[in-house]
C-alpha cells in the first residue's frame, strides 16, 4: 500500500497546489471531453453521414487502445525519468504541446481512415501529458487530504462538461473555433501548473526497467477489485458520453417537447444539469469522506445513482425523462469519481511504481472506450436493438461495479 512506504516529501499540499492542480486537471479534461462527446460525433457525421454511429464506435475503439498503451508506457517512463525539471514535468509540458497540435489532424481529416489515425495520434499525445499529471495526485497528496483534493480534482470532469455545453455546443458555431478553444484552454490551464506551480517531491534513486513485472499490481487483491469495479462503472459512463447525442436524436421526443432548440443545444442543457449535480455531489463526497475516513460507501452510492440514471434513460425516453435521468446520472458521477479517485490512490501497491500502477489502473478508464462502442455495435448493429437497450446495459454495469467495490478488504 502506498502509505506504507516513503512519506510525502517536497510538495506542500496547500491552497496554491490545490487551486493550480485543479485548474490543470480542468484543462486536461477540456482537452478530451468536448472532443469525444460533441466534436467527434459531429465529425463522424460529416465524414461518414450514412454510417456515423459505426464509424464513431470504430474510431473510439482504436483511440482507446492507443490511450491505454500510451498511458501505461508514459507512466513507466515518467517513473524512470530523472532530469533537472523532475520526473513528471517534462512529460506534462511536452504532452500539452503535442496535444494542442494533434487537433489539427482531427480537424483536417476527410476520410474514415484519416479520422482514425488522427484520433490515435491525439490519444498518444494527450496521455503523454495526462499520465504524469494523474501520478502527481498519488505522489504528493497525503491520505488525510486525498478526499479534499479529489473533491477539487473531481470538478475537472463536470467543468469540462460545462465547457462542452456552453462554449462548444452553444456559444461557438464555427468548427475551427471550437477546436481552437479546446486547444487554448488546455495550454492556458495545464502549462502554468507544470512550469511554475508544481514542486516535485525528492525523487527516488534511478530505477531499472522491469517490463516483465508490469502486471504485478494485479496480484494485490484490493487493487484488482478496485480495477474491476472502476472498469464496470466507467463502461456505463462511456456509454452515456458516446451515445447521448444519438439517443436524443433517435429515441426521444425532445424535438417536439423543446421546439426551436437544436439537438446539440438540448445535449448542452443535459450536460449543464449533470454538471451542476456532479459538482455538488463530488465536493460534498470529498469533504465528507475525509472526515469519516471512508471511501467505499461513497463509491457504491455513486455507482448506484449512475445505474438509476441510466435506467431512466432506458425506461422513460420521453421528455422530461432524459432530464431526470441525466440529473441523477450526473450526481452519481460526481460522487463516484471523487471517492474512487481517493480510494485508488490508497490501494496502489508501491510508491516507487506509482506511474506504472496508475497506468494499469487507467486501463479501467480507457478500456471502456473500447467496450462501450463495441457493446453498442453488437446491440445496435448485430442484434438490431435500440439505443434504449444500450442505456439498460449501462445501468446493469454500473450497479455491478457499485456492488463489487464492497469486496475491497482494506478499511477504506
Amino acid at each position: 500500500m502506498v502509505t506504507s512506504e516513503n512519506p510525502i516529501g517536497g510538495t506542500t499540499v496547500g491552497p496554491r497546489f490545490i487551486a493550480t492542480y485543479t485548474l490543470a486537471q480542468v484543462g486536461a479534461f477540456i482537452g478530451f471531453v468536448p472532443l469525444l462527446s460533441v466534436l467527434l460525433p459531429m465529425k463522424a457525421s460529416v465524414v461518414a453521414p450514412l454510417s456515423a454511429s459505426l464509424l464513431l464506435g470504430q474510431v473510439a475503439i482504436a483511440g482507446s487502445i492507443a490511450a491505454a498503451i500510451s498511458h501505461l508506457v508514459v507512466g513507466i517512463c515518467s517513473d524512470l525519468t530523472r532530469t533537472p525539471l523532475g520526473r513528471r514535468r517534462p512529460w506534462i509540458l511536452g504532452g500539452a504541446a503535442a496535444t494542442s497540435l494533434s487537433y489539427l489532424g482531427i480537424f483536417f481529416a476527410d476520410t474514415p481512415a484519416e479520422l482514425m489515425l488522427a484520433i490515435i495520434g491525439f490519444q498518444i499525445a494527450f496521455n503523454m501529458m495526462f499520465a504524469p499529471l494523474v501520478a502527481i495526485f498519488a505522489d504528493s497528496v497525503p491520505d488525510r487530504r486525498k478526499g479534499l483534493v479529489s473533491a477539487f480534482v473531481g470538478l475537472a470532469h463536470p467543468a469540462a462538461n460545462l465547457f462542452a455545453a456552453l462554449v462548444i455546443a452553444m456559444l461557438l458555431t464555427s468548427t475551427a473555433w471550437r477546436y481552437i478553444a479546446i486547444s487554448l484552454a488546455g495550454l492556458v490551464l495545464v502549462v502554468p501548473f507544470a512550469a511554475w506551480s508544481y514542486r516535485e517531491p525528492p525523487a527516488a534513486p534511478r530505477l531499472t526497467v522491469d517490463f516483465w513485472g508490469t502486471l504485478d499490481a494485479f496480484r494485490d487483491r484490493d487493487f484488482l477489485i478496485a480495477f474491476c469495479s472502476r472498469l464496470l462503472v466507467q463502461t456505463a459512463i462511456a456509454m452515456n458520453a458516446l451515445y447521448l447525442l444519438f439517443y436524443l436524436q433517435q429515441e426521444t421526443d425532445a424535438a417536439s417537447a423543446l421546439p426551436g432548440m437544436r439537438t446539440e443545444a438540448v445535449l448542452g442543457l443535459l450536460i449543464i444539469v449533470a454538471t451542476l449535480a456532479a459538482l455538488a455531489g463530488g465536493f460534498i463526497t470529498g469533504v465528507w469522506s475525509d472526515r469519516i475516513g471512508r471511501r467505499k460507501v461513497f463509491v457504491t452510492a455513486g455507482g448506484v445513482a449512475i445505474a438509476i440514471g441510466a435506467a431512466i434513460f432506458a425506461l422513460a425516453p420521453d421528455w422530461p425523462g432524459p432530464l431526470v435521468g441525466q440529473l441523477i446520472f450526473g450526481a452519481g458521477l460526481g460522487v463516484f469519481s471523487t471517492a474512487d479517485t481517493a480510494l485508488i490512490a490508497q490501494v496502489l501497491p508501491a510508491r516507487s511504481r506509482i506511474g506504472r500502477d496508475l497506468g494499469l489502473m487507467n486501463i479501467a478508464v480507457t478500456l471502456p472506450q473500447v467496450l462501450a462502442p463495441l457493446g453498442g455495435i453488437v446491440l445496435l448493429t448485430a442484434l438490431g436493438l435500440s439505443l434504449t437497450t444500450v442505456f439498460g446495459m449501462a445501468s446493469v454495469l454500473a450497479l455491478s461495479g457499485a456492488v463489487l467495490i464492497r469486496w475491497v478488504t482494506r478499511n477504506l
